[in-house]
Order: structure tokens, then sequence, then C-alpha cells
């Protein structure tokens, strides 16, 4: 691993008072209040403290970006994003510069785990889309096992959001009309899993209920592999907050 993968810095003590950091939450916030509209519901539930999973649904680049400006004044948080993006022009140097833990797709990445592990342990929020890339229809596509993996080690809060309407974004400015995106933060909880479950196991259980329950905070045209809800009966594993 060399130093240049070696995101860990994000989750220092220093990490979240850096002026990079604190200037572009700010700046993130103020294009996010010129160029959207917000409707919120939820959002009070967010834990204040304590390692935090914040996952949410995957339709259109303005989706991390807008919730970063969501959480803003309430948490430090640290976004999870696509390798591709750390080159990409602009929004590489922002969203790095802020701090954020670049992924590589397609097969583990370890200094990219050690990270996210790194921040949950440090108690943090990680902002991530367990889908790992944007959805081509905005229904819920099958999601990667990185989500069940990091509950599996590390035991956070998760916090669910549906957003949806960013997808008008730009083509509703060329109107003058800046889009409404919709934001429903789920009910915070936490698995307590076996210490007899394996690892594979622990992903599998995670990341089907996680993601259903990611689904009852969208429309029901947008909860696509997920529609079928979690079992009404509280599942043996899950403790809601």
């Amino acid at each position: 691993m060399t130093s240049s993968r070696d995101y860990r810095w994000v989750a220092s003590p220093q990490a979240p008072k850096r002026w990079q950091t604190t200037f572009w939450i700010h700046f993130v916030a103020l294009l996010d209040k010129i160029l959207l509209r917000a409707d919120v519901q939820g959002l009070e539930r967010m834990p204040r403290t304590g390692p935090l999973i914040l996952y949410y649904n995957h339709i259109h680049y303005l989706d991390p970006f807008a919730l970063m400006a969501r959480t803003r004044g309430i948490r430090y948080v640290v976004p999870v994003a696509k390798a591709e993006l750390e080159d990409a022009f602009f929004v590489g140097w922002a969203i790095g510069s802020h701090g954020a833990i670049f992924v590589k797709r397609g097969a583990p990445d370890i200094p990219a785990l050690r990270a996210a592990l790194a921040v949950l342990q440090a108690g943090y929020a990680l902002l991530l889309a367990p889908e790992g890339t944007r959805s081509p229809t905005g229904q819920l596509i099958p999601a990667e096992k990185g989500l069940g993996f990091l509950v599996y080690r590390t035991r956070p809060v998760l916090m669910p959001v549906g957003v949806w309407g960013t997808r008008a974004f730009p083509g509703s400015l060329k109107r003058l009309h800046r889009p409404l995106v919709h934001y429903r933060f789920g009910r915070p909880y936490r698995f307590h899993l076996p210490s007899t479950m394996s690892r594979q196991q622990a992903e599998e259980v995670v990341t089907d209920y996680a993601m259903r329950r990611l689904a009852q905070c969208l429309p029901p045209s947008m909860r696509g592999v997920y529609a079928t809800p979690p079992s009404p009966s509280p599942s043996p594993y899950v403790e809601d907050l």
C-alpha cells in the first residue's frame, strides 16, 4: 500500500477541524442552497455522536454532495466515492480536499476498507451508496457486500436515507427552475450479530435487510429489487434506536 492510497488520515482527530474540510462543506452547502430546493423529513433522528453509516440510493452524481449539505453543522461525515472521481477535473480535487475515501470497484480495496473501518472506529460517520454505482433506471439495484462487511467488523449505527429529485438537475435550471430534491431519513438502528455467524452470512443478512429498510424510505416505484419490505416482526438481530 502506497502512502497516496492511505486515506486513514480522514479518521484523525484533526480531520474535522481542517480548514479545507470546513471550506468545502460550506461551499457545497452554498451551492446546494442556490441550485436546489429541499424537502427533508427525519433528519432530526440522526445520532450526533458515535460510529454511523449513513447510506443512500444512488441515482445522480449530485446525490452525495446534496447529502453532505444536509448534514452540515450536525456532524463530521466522510464520503465514500468511486476511485475514478479522484482524477476528475475539480470534483476529485474538491471532495479529496474535504476528505473522502476513494474506492476501486471490482475487487476488494484494502486501503479503502482500512480507512472506512478507521472512520467508524474513531466514532465518525460514513456516507456511502451500497449499490456501488448509479442506478440507470432510478430503481434500487442489487447492492455490493461492502456495507455488510463494515457492519460485521465494527457494529455501527445505520441510518438509511432515500433521495429523489436530483435527476431533474441540471435540466430544470434551463427553465430557471430549481429542482425539488426529497430526502427521507429512516429510523436509525443497530445490528447485534451472533458471534457464531460467519462473515459471509453476516454480509448477506446485513445487506439484504439494510437495503429493504432503505427501500421503505423511497416511493414504491423506486424500490426495485428490494420492493418486498423487511419482515413486520422484529428481526432477532436488529435494535431500533
